[in-house]
């Protein structure tokens, strides 16, 4: 894949791909975590923000058209988000702007839970969505930011691992939601209708807390070497910054840097870039979009989709105390899910990323995906006729799991490692926004199939898992590989993995097998 001008590779990028796991890598994922943690937390808190809503304001339940509002607003800031920070990130350097992304996080989980208005509904409502969309402004930003660093701070050993890592905050934050939602439901239980007023408002107020522990540590990680060098052209100070991580001596390659500079700069939108990696931005984007479909309809819907089933209690009762219990009940089922599949996913995915390679975790859990969703769907009504809820619980639980040891972590890794240098982030931000997109579809999707059948969007979803599937074939695999030979910026000595082309038969029957 090297083009013409393909060279070897630079020291201090050497000395990186060669490391061995040091404390800094381990500092660096959970410094990079906690904008996953506080991802997860606010996303999948909602729900219970939603139901306290609309006691406190709606006198029972949300409006379908608020309850969307809501639900949907900050995964909609997450697309501007992603986007725009990504372009920051390769135009003014990762470090520069990933503090902003964590301070923006802090500021509007804070501003969430303050209406600076009447306790009229619609504009409680208004403002709560205005914090929300910058919050996921905030939480876009940090995706192609956090990968980024973690690709080009790992070592090409277990670089898959640490970014998978990071990424598995998501399940902690997910689980931390469950257990703010069932302490502050049993506070609040004895208390009046203007004291659950503060419930809602607590709850978003502390998604703040983690993100803010972590600030001054952001701020005080140096510039990824990969940037320095490949695209500040700054050889002396990436050796410098590396020296101290890496506690060894690293001399500057400046004349190496000096010819990378002469070399072909392509753009974003250039032939070249088309030609190269046109095939791989379409890729990695369609099979996050398709994956957020399922995974944010799937885990914001999880309520809604057991009660349906029998496995939770439908709303019933106008008093706070049955809501609270209700919400305490539904908050522990949220724990079980998660302690049981989807942080098992996540830590799957850590410990075989870099042994079976993400191209082949993806596919296997689209497959997999696919085959329980059919299992969900096609005797749907039968679940909750004959009693069998908590057999739909296993195969739900078993969906979640393959979701996490599959495309949910792989396609935040694939992203950070098959771009150039000075266009990563950029690229990671445009294949994350295309997953939020898809995470929007969902939600409001869901939210509107469901007043005909879940079963149908169930369907829906086993659709997506088979489109993730087949693009997911033309992706090249990275395991073991440096980030500057993925992208044919050095040559290595050591050949391709299997010896064929992307895509070809013979790629795809090796992937198979």
């Amino acid at each position: 894949m090297a083009g013409n001008g393909s060279q070897q590779q630079l020291r201090v990028l050497h000395a990186l791909d060669m490391a061995r796991t040091q404390l800094y890598h381990f500092m660096a994922t959970v410094i990079a975590g906690m904008g996953f943690f506080t991802d997860a937390y606010d996303l999948f808190s909602i729900s219970l923000v939603a139901d306290l809503l609309g006691y406190v304001y709606y006198q029972g339940r949300l409006p379908r058209n608020v309850q969307a509002a809501v639900t949907g607003v900050t995964l909609c800031g997450t697309v501007p988000g992603q986007l725009v920070f990504g372009w920051l990130g390769d135009k003014m350097g990762r470090k520069r702007v990933y503090g902003v992304t964590l301070l923006l996080m802090v500021v509007s989980s804070l501003a969430s839970g303050l209406s600076f208005s009447t306790r009229a509904p619609a504009h409680v409502v208004a403002v709560l969505c205005f914090f929300r969309f910058w919050l996921g402004v905030g939480i876009g930003g940090d995706y192609p930011l956090s990968a980024t660093i973690m690709a080009e701070y790992a070592n090409k050993r277990t670089r898959g691992a640490f970014i998978a890592a990071c990424f598995a905050m998501q399940g902690f934050g997910n689980i931390a939601a469950g257990i703010v939602g069932i302490i502050l439901c049993t506070a609040f239980m004895n208390s009046g209708l203007s004291t659950i007023d503060y419930a809602w408002r607590i709850i978003l107020m502390l998604g703040a807390v983690p993100a803010a522990l972590t600030f001054y540590w952001r701020m005080k990680m140096p510039e990824t070497a990969r940037y320095t060098a490949l695209v500040s052209k700054n050889a002396k100070k990436a050796a410098m910054d590396m020296s101290s991580v890496l506690n060894v001596d690293i001399e500057p390659d400046d004349e190496a840097v000096g010819e990378l500079a002469s070399q072909d700069q392509y753009g974003l939108f250039s032939l070249e870039f088309l030609r190269r990696h046109g095939r791989h931005l379409l890729c990695t984007a369609v099979c996050w979009l398709v994956l957020d479909v399922t995974f944010y309809s799937l885990n914001i819907f999880m309520k809604n989709i057991f009660q349906d089933v029998g496995l939770l209690a439908p709303p019933a009762g106008d008093s706070h105390l049955h809501l609270l219990r209700q919400t305490r009940i539904a908050m522990a089922v949220h724990i079980a899910v998660a302690v049981c599949a989807t942080l098992p996913g996540y830590f799957l995915t850590v410990a075989f990323v870099d042994r079976v390679g993400r191209v082949r975790i993806q596919l296997m859990g689209f497959t997999m995906m696919t085959v329980f969703m059919l299992c969900l769907a096609i005797p749907y009504h039968r679940w909750h006729k004959h009693n069998n809820k908590y057999g739909f619980a296993v195969m739900y639980g078993f969906t979640l799991l393959f979701t996490n040891f599959g495309p949910n972590t792989t396609t935040f890794i694939t992203p950070a490692e098959i771009f150039p240098a000075r266009l990563r982030s950029t690229c990671h931000g445009i294949s994350g926004a295309a997953g939020k997109i898809g995470a929007v579809v969902g939600v409001f999707a869901f939210l509107y199939l469901k007043k005909h059948s879940t079963r149908n969007f169930l369907f829906v979803l086993v659709g997506c898992n088979v489109v993730g599937f087949v693009f997911t074939l033309l992706l090249p695999e990275s395991k073991g590989k440096s980030l500057e030979d993925l992208v044919g910026e050095i040559v290595e000595s050591a050949p391709p993995d299997d010896g064929h082309e992307v895509g070809s038969p013979q790629y795809v029957h090796t992937l198979l097998l």
